[in-house]
């Protein structure tokens, strides 16, 4: 118990140590003159619900999960809460955002997702202060659907 409320305090104290340089860095940048042109997606984003379908069956419906993505200047930073197993799941990386589509391409990510993809394209619906994503993955013969739908905090 004790190792793992040392590694979620550190986690925690590694992102908001990275959002004050990202935020630190964007400052500077708008001080030195620097183009700054304000992005639709920029801001920070709080995962309000999650639900997994496989086919037509919800499996998972969650509205605790914690998790945030900030988008800035075509940038991206994302982290979850550890879960019980203790499995970190973060990334940093670029994006672009255009019809509908966010590509997100991954430089730096958890050890859990080393291997993986580094590139997702995630279809979203957009609203005012709100947007859902839809990531789409097959496994066996099952097509599963992991939508999370996120408002926007600042």
């Amino acid at each position: 118990m004790k190792k793992s409320a040392r590694n979620t305090k550190q986690t925690f104290g590694y992102w908001v140590g990275l959002l004050v340089l990202v935020l630190s860095c964007n400052a500077v940048g708008k001080h030195s003159g620097a183009n700054q042109g304000t992005h639709t997606m920029d801001g920070v984003w709080k995962l309000s619900a999650f639900y997994r379908l496989a086919g037509k069956d919800t499996l998972i419906t969650d509205t605790t999960k914690i998790q945030h993505k900030i988008y800035l200047n075509g940038h991206v930073i994302w982290n979850v809460n550890p879960e019980a197993d203790d499995l970190e799941w973060h990334g940093y990386g670029t994006f672009t955002y255009k019809n509908d589509t966010i590509i997100e391409t991954l430089k730096a990510m958890s050890k859990t997702m080393q291997g993986a993809h580094t590139t997702y394209i995630i279809p979203i619906e957009r609203g005012k202060g709100v947007y859902k994503q839809i990531n789409t993955y097959k496994r066996n013969d099952t097509v599963y659907h992991n939508v999370e739908v996120y408002t926007k905090l600042d």
